[in-house]
């Protein structure tokens, strides 16, 4: 049954691992709240356990202690949440159209309701005349396109991005954010993602969840009420905002800090 007024709801998680005979803690006593159709940005040095946090949530690690809920339930593979990493997950030797209705197979879906869904979420992500291309033969933004739209032919509620974007040139990292914006101001998707890029943190994420070297735990929460506005970029708030991001985890020490 449903507690409170969150889509997304973890009190005190901790994860840990066996590693040469003893135990080694990656998550510890992690607390974090998301309203359903909100977007928030895990930020936080390496190591911290930001991967494991979404592997939790994605339903693929069972091992943990402390609650996790996601509209009230356990996470469980399958549902209504996907996840996209940060190499994309895209099968070389399959075409966009065999990539993209992966999912679909997996659930069983005729191939009437398959052509349908697929034809109209390529089309949507301007990707449908690429559709028999190879993921070698596309540029890196395309390439995220197609993760997207594998994502999103599955109707999800729940989003979980790991880095979506690192691997991207800043102006194709900018359009991509600028895309990401645009599918939640239509599907009203609760998103979770995580960056080491901290403009991307700001313009993209209604709450900014700040992790602190591992184990990991959220260590400070930001309300971000500028996110999703197109003309950020550049306004002395955002400047302001990204400033404080970068001299609080400075003091933390150990962080990668994001173009």
């Amino acid at each position: 049954m449903k507690m409170n007024n969150d889509y997304l709801s973890i009190k005190s998680l901790k994860v840990e691992y066996m590693q040469n005979g003893q135990a080694f803690s990656a998550l510890d006593s992690v607390d974090l709240s998301l309203p359903q159709g909100k977007t928030g940005v895990i930020i936080g040095p390496s190591g911290c356990g930001k991967s494991t946090l979404l592997n939790v949530l994605a339903g693929l690690n069972p091992r943990y202690s402390g609650e996790v809920l996601i509209e009230g339930q356990p996470p469980a593979g399958g549902g209504k949440t996907a996840l996209i990493l940060q190499d994309y997950g895209l099968l070389p030797w399959k075409t966009v159209w065999d990539n993209v209705i992966l999912g679909m197979q997996l659930r069983k879906k005729t191939p009437r309701e398959t052509k349908t869904a697929t034809e109209a979420v390529l089309d949507k992500l301007g990707l449908l005349p690429m559709a028999r291309r190879y993921p070698t033969q596309l540029s890196g933004g395309q390439r995220q396109r197609v993760a997207i739209a594998r994502a999103l032919i599955l109707d999800p509620k729940l989003l979980l991005m790991d880095e979506p974007f690192s691997s991207l040139d800043a102006l194709t990292r900018e359009d991509i954010q600028d895309f990401l914006l645009e599918i939640w101001e239509e599907t009203k998707l609760t998103i979770l993602l995580i960056t080491h890029n901290i403009e991307e943190a700001v313009f993209l994420g209604q709450k900014i969840f700040i992790m602190s070297p591992g184990p990991g735990k959220i260590e400070q929460v930001v309300d971000n009420k500028m996110a999703g506005d197109y003309n950020l970029r550049g306004r002395v708030q955002f400047l302001e905002m990204c400033s404080f991001l970068r001299s609080f985890l400075h003091r933390r020490g150990n962080y990668e800090l994001g173009a």
